[in-house]
């Protein structure tokens, strides 16, 4: 059937829906509902009182956020410690070695840098490696070879077995924890 334009106003006079009425809007109960789901354990209006659900939902997923951003760091080193431990599994060289080893050798990288190298250049991390096992080797730790595929040829010199440079003190950020102090002036050996 063709619409014309009389068959388009027939069906505009001839409609079910009255023109002065309002178009009824989709329901809120499936909206109210979600909510109400994840306040179902709170007590009083903060259960049956769909406003104050809301409020108390929007309270608890800002306390969630703010505990995320304050965890993230400290995961962020635990995961890429935990990457640097697999890698190293898969070379047969424990953690601990390496890292002193590393620090020996003055090579100052952090976890998060050899967690990546280990993901996206394994030969660089690879190399790493058999430079930390060599070292080890030659100060008389039991270390496990590489196979003869996987075996580099590393010329070591006495430069490369120093004292490790002193850890860095971390100071804490912002004011003190009684926010009435005021922290401290760095001194120029502090930094």
């Amino acid at each position: 059937m063709k619409l014309t334009s009389s068959l388009g106003l027939r069906r505009i006079i001839n409609s079910y829906f009255d023109p002065f009425s309002k178009v009824p809007s989709p329901d809120r109960w499936l909206q109210r509902e979600k909510i109400q789901r994840f306040t179902a354990w709170q007590n009083s209006s903060y259960r049956d009182i769909y406003k104050h659900a809301s409020i108390k939902l929007r309270y608890k997923l800002m306390a969630y956020y703010s505990m995320h951003r304050q965890d993230e760091p400290r995961l962020e080193k635990h995961y890429s410690e935990v990457r640097v431990t697999n890698a190293l599994a898969e070379h047969d060289f424990e953690y601990k070695h390496f890292k002193n080893m590393l620090d020996k050798a003055h090579i100052l990288i952090d976890n998060n840098t050899l967690a990546k190298l280990a993901i996206y250049e394994p030969q660089s991390f690879h190399s790493l490696v058999a430079l930390a096992k060599e070292m080890a080797q030659q100060e008389g730790r039991e270390v496990m070879p590489d196979r003869e595929e996987r075996k580099y040829d590393v010329q070591l010199c006495d430069s490369m077995f120093g004292e490790p440079y002193p850890r860095p003190m971390i100071f804490p950020k912002g004011a003190a924890e009684n926010h009435k102090v005021k922290p401290k002036k760095l001194t120029p050996n502090e930094y």
